[in-house]
């Protein structure tokens, strides 16, 4: 499922990257760790659950490493990244910054020969809901995963 929101949710917002924060590539250069980052932060906030959270990990991991990627290279940067559980554990968010007010590209047919276009497809699939907030400085992409 996927909504287009025009103004910002009320829920708060995630952390702006900062040298030092999780997602930082901690020195090494590449511009895809922050992914790295993205999915031990899932993992971890993952195995504080209760129950087997095996297939949530992975689904929303993926999603995590396609939201961030498109993030870097579709949406002029990656500039937030959180992932919190609700109160009763539940559910999973993830919330995505970047700094583009353009908003994913949904239903065009693929050229299967084609490398990558595939990623904004595989989050809709995989999670519970998806929705895009147009923010003044770019979009808020919210992805949850029912637990």
């Amino acid at each position: 499922m996927s909504d287009l929101v025009s103004t910002p949710d009320p829920q708060p917002d995630p952390q702006p990257l900062t040298p030092g924060a999780e997602l930082t590539d901690g020195g090494l250069g590449h511009e895809m760790a922050p992914a790295a980052g993205a999915r031990a932060l899932v993992r971890g906030l993952l195995q504080r659950c209760t129950g087997d959270t095996a297939r949530v990990q992975g689904d929303a991991q993926l999603a995590a490493t396609e939201l961030v990627a498109n993030a870097i290279v579709h949406g002029g940067g990656l500039t937030a990244f959180s992932a919190d559980l609700d109160q009763d554990d539940a559910r999973l968010r993830l919330q995505v910054e970047d700094a583009s007010r353009t908003t994913p590209r949904t239903g065009e047919p693929l050229d299967p020969g084609a490398l990558g276009g595939r990623g904004w497809a595989i989050v809709q699939k995989l999670a519970t809901t998806v929705t895009v907030a147009l923010l003044p400085h770019g979009k808020r992409i919210t992805a949850t995963f029912a637990l």
